[in-house]
């Protein structure tokens, strides 16, 4: 049973490496000596078995081995920027964006924007509910 959930999470590991699922059958057929039978199995079924797998795993420890990957992805890219041609570098800055996007999302950060958009939107709501009672008051008024 062990070898069962080694496999499975390495086959969650090689998802979230881009692998193809036929490139990961292969991988994990030939691994595990088992058939790729075996292995597509698990892809159909991993909505039952993947919840109970990734509670076994730490989320904080997984947390942050993502974010260091992330920071590691960043300065790579930024070093490739820094050394790269005019045609080349509108390449690495872009992808120093979404470094910085998926980190902000991933640790929950919001940003300026956001956080004036949320502010704005409050004062509007309280603004328009302040409207409501007025308008409510004034019915009153009116058919008493």
């Amino acid at each position: 049973m062990n070898e069962v959930l080694e496999r499975r999470s390495e086959f969650l590991k090689l998802e979230a490496k881009g692998f193809s699922l036929c490139e990961i059958v292969k991988v994990l057929s030939e691994k595990y000596h088992t058939s790729e039978r075996n292995i597509y199995y698990d892809a159909e079924t991993r909505n039952t078995w993947q919840p109970v797998l990734t509670q076994l795993f730490d989320l904080d420890k997984a947390r942050l081995m993502v974010t260091n990957r992330y920071d590691y992805l960043y300065r790579t890219a930024s070093l490739h920027f820094q050394t790269a041609s005019d045609a080349q570098k509108p390449a690495y800055l872009s992808k120093m964006v979404d470094i910085t996007d998926r980190l902000v999302s991933l640790l929950g950060l919001e940003t300026l924007k956001e956080k004036q958009d949320k502010a704005r939107r409050a004062v509007e709501i309280e603004k328009e509910l302040a409207e409501t009672e007025a308008l409510l008051e004034a019915t009153k008024l009116a058919r008493a």
